[in-house]
Formats: C-alpha cells, structure tokens, sequence
C-alpha cells in the first residue's frame, strides 16, 4: 500500500504528484482513503499569494470524501474501517503535509468527520464546509435558530425574518442560502444573472443579479432585514451594503455585518462605516467551549450535518471534478481566477 500526493514544494512554487509515506493517524485521529477532495479559495492564496506560513513541501485541499482506513488511539468508535465518510482537513493548523487533502491518503481528526451513506464522493466534499453554520448558527456569530430534521417552525420571535447572503453562488454563499431556509427563514441573496436559477433552486426567496443598477434599491425594499453576512467581503460587496443601510442623504439602518475577510483586505476603513453600522470578521472554531454544544448539533454521529448529507436536506453547488492529482495546479489556477457556482475537486485515484 502506497500514498500519492500533489505536492506544492516550496513558497508560490509548483505541484509535483509524486509516492511518499502514508501518515499514520494519533490520538483521537483517523486515516482516511481519499477519493474526493475539494480545492478551496484558501488554498489558492497560500499556493499564488504564501498568504500563510507553511512547513514545505506541503500538500493543501480540504474538506475530502472516501472511506475509513485506519483509526488511531484515544478515539471515540464514532466510525469504523471502511465507513464512507466526509471530513474537513488540518493542513492549515498543523501545516503538515500529512493532513492535506490532495492525496490517496489523508490524516483527520475523527471529532470532525460525518458518514454520507451513499452520496458520491464529489457531491459530499461540497455540503463538508463547517464554515456557513458556524457562521449562521454560532452563539458569537448571528446566531440564529438552528434547523431541525424533521423541519420545525421558528419560534415566535424569529418568525418572519429576513437575512441578506451577499454573494449566493459561491460554495459558501449557496450553503449558507440552504442552512437558512431548512431553518425557516426569509432569504434574499445576489448573484451574477446567470446563477439566479441556481439560488432559486436552492430556495433563495429573492434573488438579485448583484451587478444591475436596480439592486440596491430592491433590496432597500425588501427591508427590515435581521440578518447580514457577505460571503464575498470585497470592497464592491462592502461598498453595496453600505449603501442599502446608509443611502446617501438618507436614514442609518442600524446593523451588523458579517464578513469572511477583514476589513483591512477588502481595502475598506472602519471609519467609512456610518454610526449604527458595524461589520466584523467571521471567527469561529468547532472546538471552541463556547462551541461545544453546537459541535453535538452538528457533527455527532447521527447530528443534523449526516442526516442533512445522507437525506439531500443539505444542498450546495455542483462539483466540478477536473480530474487526477496531475490536475491539482490547473483547480489551484481555476480557484485562483475565480469561480462561481461550483466547487472544484479532484480524484486521487483518477
């Protein structure tokens, strides 16, 4: 038994797939055989920008789908070998070219990993992210009122609202769009034009081409809005926010803006922003104390994430599988450029 894996060998260098070692798992970690594993903005900004101090030669991409291949020490029994299962990486928080994604075989940490039953591979990497509930449902975050499964009504006090997801037709914002809704909420988003069918199938309840004159001032109609995260956190996706909640020579909307970036990339100032209009950087951890309680929601065996998977409640974009690991440095190129209304995965057995 042998491991392969794309390699990026040194600071903004180049993929090399080559044999090396399969990483053998700790405690309370698992190896998994990877047969899908997904290539994430953030992987493109270490590989093209170093936006992150790695140990080199390191091997990015994360979340990954495939079975269970062996378990380490101190672990719980929440899965068992061969299981068909989904899970984010640790590439980023142990550097470690043994927990990036972009090979046959992958160390992770079993807290994190949920069963999918028989969703293919492709398909599950990109319902995997922990980032849009964390950011939706997180007790720091804007907390709003977690989904069920079956469906249940929003309480009283939740019923009825609105939440503004800027930028639908990414990985994040489409499964942001689905979180919302299976919690019962009123769900405006943007996109370019050619993804509104997209988000409408999704379940978007307004969708809005975020390039057409118009929209601000649609969206100025759709108000009062309780809720607003922009998965884009750009100067434009700023900038058009701003101007819903502080039109010029108009009223201050009083609200708070979550954001995935910081200010300080986006090139966006804290003193542009009106009094009343606040935005901060998401920041969350699922294995913050804090957290504890909405990691069982989520990530337990038989949580919301593996039932959402393994019934099709938990829906995204589109996987766009550019094939084998020689392939790796043409999805960094593609994540790099920009897309939208798919995530892009690769095969390591391909």
């Amino acid at each position: 038994m042998a491991n392969r894996a794309a390699f990026l060998e040194t600071e903004k260098g180049e993929f090399t797939v080559r044999d090396t070692e399969i990483g053998q798992p700790g405690d309370g970690e698992i190896l998994i055989k990877v047969h899908a594993a997904a290539i994430q903005p953030a992987d493109a900004k270490v590989a093209k920008m170093a936006v992150m101090k790695m140990e080199y030669p390191t091997t990015l991409g994360s979340p990954v789908a495939g079975t269970v291949e062996a378990i380490g020490t101190r672990t719980t029994g929440k899965v068992s070998i061969g299981d068909r299962v989904v899970c984010g990486t640790k590439i980023f928080v142990h550097k470690k070219a043994k927990y990036g994604g972009l090979q046959r075989y992958c160390v992770v940490d079993e807290s994190e990993i949920v069963e999918i039953g028989t969703t293919p591979f492709p398909l599950a990497v990109t319902l995997a992210s922990y980032t849009p509930p964390g950011a939706l449902f997180g007790s720091s975050t804007l907390n709003l009122h977690r989904p069920s499964l079956p469906p249940s009504p929003l309480p009283p006090s939740e019923q009825g609202k609105k939440i503004l997801i800027w930028g639908g037709s990414s990985a994040m914002g489409a499964l942001s769009i689905s979180y919302a809704k299976a919690a019962g909420y009123t769900v405006i988003s943007t996109c370019s034009a050619h993804n509104i069918p997209l988000l409408q199938s999704l379940g978007a309840d307004h969708v809005l081409d975020h390039s057409a004159a118009d929209t601000v001032q649609r969206v100025r109609g759709l108000l009062p809005i309780a809720y607003w995260f922009d998965t884009v956190s750009l100067k434009p996706s700023i900038s058009s926010i701003l101007n819903i909640l502080a039109p010029e020579g108009g009223e201050v909307i009083k609200a708070h803006v979550l954001l995935l970036l910081p200010l300080v990339m986006a090139g966006v100032k804290e003193e542009e922003f009106p009094e009343g209009v606040t935005a901060g950087m998401l920041r969350f951890s699922t294995h913050a104390e804090e957290n504890r309680e909405w990691n069982r929601w989520l990530l337990a065996k038989g949580g919301f994430l593996e039932r959402g998977i393994k019934s099709g409640a938990i829906r995204g974009v589109p996987p766009t599988v550019v094939g084998g690991l020689e392939r790796v440095g043409e999805g960094i190129e593609m994540v790099h450029k920009g897309v939208s209304g798919t995530k892009v995965v690769v095969e390591p057995w391909a």
